[in-house]
């Protein structure tokens, strides 16, 4: 069977969502981009923030994977940033974890300032440069990030 004809089946086909048929065109429209899923990163990173510094390195891994997940989803559902996404989780996210390994609130901050600047290093890179993440000052009102041990 050639391309042409696979790519015709392809888009005949539709799938129920419990409510109607979508079509494949539909169900692309609907994935989020970057512009979706960095907020929930930015989220995830400041619970990982005072997570680490309330000493609930459990918490803080929780978030820092969690975090990753989202950066590797990212990079998955839009692959002109797959290359920038998989760098910046190998430079700047990775760090963090080895900091949360060690319970080390010393190299975390250390590695978590150096992350932050090279968000917004790459929120310029890739012509976002209004866009510029910061810490918020205070801790998340949604948790208690308290250690439970």
């Amino acid at each position: 069977m050639d391309e042409s004809k696979v790519k015709e089946i392809v888009e005949s086909l539709t799938f129920h969502n419990g409510k109607w048929d979508m079509p494949i065109e539909a169900i692309a429209l609907v994935q989020p981009g970057l512009a979706r899923i960095m907020p929930e990163i930015g989220d995830r990173t400041w619970k990982l923030y005072y997570a680490a510094e309330a000493g609930n390195w459990e918490n803080a891994m929780y978030q820092w994977k969690e975090g990753k997940k989202l950066f590797e989803l990212g990079a998955f559902l839009r692959p002109k940033h797959e290359a920038a996404l998989e760098e910046y989780i190998q430079v700047s996210w990775n760090p963090i974890e080895t900091a949360i390994k060690e319970e080390n609130f010393e190299a975390f901050k250390v590695a978590f300032d150096q992350c932050v600047v090279d968000a917004n290093a790459w929120h310029v890179e890739k012509d976002k440069g209004h866009i510029v993440w910061k810490l918020p000052d205070s801790p998340p009102p949604d948790l208690d990030l308290t250690p439970r041990k």
